[in-house]
């Protein structure tokens, strides 16, 4: 009796467990997750055709388990429980292509793409001949590694031939004056659960490039620093980790907090910080707001007399302010958000100048190894 009634209650359970996950995968599928705030991407939906021919060469089935594995009930849940499974238990180096080493977090690639780099400096190049190559200034070019560098350096992982993308960049921009930064930077300057570098870590690179650029003595080097907690960056969720999150820390000094920034999509004036956009959905915003297509910004306290036009990606949302001392004005064009004909809309209107000015293209690895331009 007491076996049976064992059994019994062995069996309820079982069933009532099985009911309890297709009442949510009901749920889930009247009620579909749009986008994955942890993973900042948007999720798989339910095939919205089922076709004969889709079932045959499987693109029906391959969007269904899309579907099944980005809908499936309690997902950021399993997601934590296999990534600590992972890396705790089975002591693998990686979770879906994440790796963590001393609580730095990182997306390993192994190698670059030919395509993606040759797609990525030929829209600069084109940038470079419409606007930059004649406007009679100075011109320079750096490139910012990413944490893969140093996961490979430090700690031997597999990493991408960055010698190569730097003779790359060299060789597609030869009019351009390269300035490196690499032994300026060290893992240690970028946040834990993002991809980016922390600002008070880079007054190094910072000072690299014022060398290379020959605006060391219009820099005073000197600024306070100001914590926010709670960063949490693009790998705090990707990875199901939960780690602990970063302190944003950022500079100001007299110049900076003095400075304003008119952002020409929006129509508005703002400062060097945006305060609003920390708690959002990506804290890094916090720097110049984050990715927009084109600003200004006016430092009424220069009086060198000289302009600085930016071409860069979100790193130089932290950088560029500290290069703001030695210039009257600084246009910061991110080209992943504006086309060469708005820019040229801008330019015919007068509303930029490009004449004289001096120019800089800082791009990370990461984006020049992808196809995010426009």
């Amino acid at each position: 009796m007491e076996k049976k009634l064992k059994n019994i209650v062995v069996t309820s359970v079982f069933i009532t467990f099985i009911a309890f996950f297709v009442v949510m995968c009901g749920v889930c599928y009247f009620n579909p997750a749009e986008s994955s705030d942890a993973e900042r991407r948007p999720l798989a939906q339910f095939p919205d055709k089922i076709t004969w021919s889709g079932l045959v060469d499987k693109t029906v089935i391959d969007a269904f388990e899309d579907y099944s594995v980005d809908q499936f009930p309690f997902r950021e849940f399993f997601r934590g429980i296999k990534a600590r499974f992972q890396f705790g238990i089975l002591g693998l180096k990686e979770n879906n292509g994440l790796a963590v080493e001393d609580g730095y977090i990182v997306k390993i690639e192994q190698e670059f793409n030919d395509k993606n780099v040759e797609f990525s400096l030929g829209k600069l190049s084109a940038f470079y001949d419409r606007f930059i190559k004649d406007n009679g200034g100075r011109h320079f070019i750096s490139l910012i590694p990413d944490k893969n560098y140093f996961f490979g350096k430090d700690y031997g992982y597999p990493a991408p031939d960055y010698e190569w993308l730097n003779e790359q960049v060299t060789s597609t921009f030869p009019g351009m004056t390269y300035i490196d930064i690499y032994n300026a930077l060290e893992l240690e300057d970028y946040y834990r659960t993002d991809t980016h570098w922390s600002q008070d870590k880079i007054l190094g690179v910072a000072d690299k490039l014022a060398a290379g650029m020959g605006i060391s003595d219009l820099l005073s080097g000197q600024y306070k620093e100001n914590r926010l907690e709670g960063f949490q960056g693009v790998y705090y969720g990707q990875s199901a980790l939960k780690p602990k999150p970063d302190t944003l820390v950022y500079l100001t000094n007299d110049v900076l907090d003095a400075c304003t920034v008119y952002d020409y999509a929006k129509n508005t004036t703002g400062s060097i910080y945006n305060f609003d956009l920390f708690g959002g959905k990506d804290g890094y915003d916090f720097f110049l707001s984050g990715t927009r297509p084109l600003l200004r910004i006016d430092n009424p306290n220069s009086t060198s007399g000289k302009t600085l036009v930016v071409f860069r990606d979100s790193y130089g949302s932290s950088l560029t302010p500290l290069l703001v001392e030695a210039y009257d004005t600084i246009y910061v064009v991110d080209i992943r958000y504006i086309d060469a004909n708005s820019l040229s809309m801008y330019e015919k209107m007068k509303m930029v100048d490009f004449e004289g000015a001096d120019v800089l293209f800082i791009y990370s690895a990461l984006i020049i190894n992808s196809v995010s331009f426009k």
